[in-house]
């Protein structure tokens, strides 16, 4: 399962985040997904914990919204989401198709608690 390296990767960019930005606590990580990018999102709740545990994004909450696929018919110009369709056009049939959205993971947000100003 690539989802576990995919959440170990994500951890870590989230942790270079609020190392940068001085957080004391990483709150939440929100991730937009794409339902044709071959990904499970239950895998990635799933071992979201598990890779947090002892991090600074321990007790962090995971949010994953869905991108809609969208395709190009290069055949007749429709745009279209081809969940519905199996790829094929509903237009013209055809499978010829250019994948506009849908295929990526992306991080949203990661919202961060500030660490306080230390006093000197």
């Amino acid at each position: 399962m690539h989802e576990m390296g995919i959440v170990v990767s994500f951890v870590e960019m989230a942790e270079e985040f609020a190392a940068k930005n001085n957080a004391a606590k990483v709150l939440k990580v929100v991730l937009q997904l794409g339902e044709i990018s071959g990904i499970e999102p239950r895998y990635l709740h799933e071992f979201y914990p598990v890779v947090i545990e002892g991090t600074i994004l321990e007790g962090s909450e995971l949010v994953i919204e869905t991108i809609a696929a969208s395709v190009f018919c290069t055949g007749c110009g429709t745009t279209y989401n081809p969940t519905r369709t199996d790829f094929k056009c509903p237009d013209c049939g055809s499978g010829r198709c250019d994948v506009i959205d849908g295929r990526g993971l992306f991080i949203k947000e990661i919202a961060i608690a500030e660490s306080s100003p230390s006093a000197f």
